[in-house]
C-alpha cells in the first residue's frame, strides 16, 4: 500500500515538471537573461529588445501591454510592420 502511494506521488511530481517550466521567464529587458533563455547572443538580444522597446513606444504602448495583448490590432499592426522592417521577429 505505502508503494502504491509512494508510487503516485513520484507519477504526480515528475508528470507536473514540465508545466513548471513553460511558463516563460520575464527577463525584465536583461539581454543577458534573454540570450540565454531565447538560445541567442547577448548582441541580438539587446537588439531584439530596443527593437521591440522602439517599435511599442512610437505607438504608445510599452513591453508589459504587448506582452499582456493590450495592445489593439491597429497599432499591433504598425508595430510588427516597425519589427520587420529592422529584421527582427513578429512574433
Amino acid at each position: 500500500m505505502k508503494l502504491m502511494t509512494f508510487a503516485s506521488v513520484l507519477i504526480v511530481v515528475f508528470a507536473g515538471l514540465p508545466l513548471a517550466h513553460a511558463q516563460r521567464i520575464n527577463c525584465n529587458h536583461d539581454p543577458v537573461c534573454q540570450a540565454k533563455r531565447d538560445g541567442t547572443s547577448v548582441d541580438e538580444a539587446r537588439k531584439k529588445d530596443q527593437g521591440l522597446t522602439s517599435c511599442l513606444s512610437a505607438v504608445g504602448y510599452t513591453q508589459a501591454d504587448w506582452r499582456a495583448y493590450k495592445v489593439p490590432a491597429g497599432p499591433a499592426t504598425k508595430v510588427r510592420a516597425c519589427l520587420a522592417k529592422k529584421g527582427l521577429p513578429t512574433n
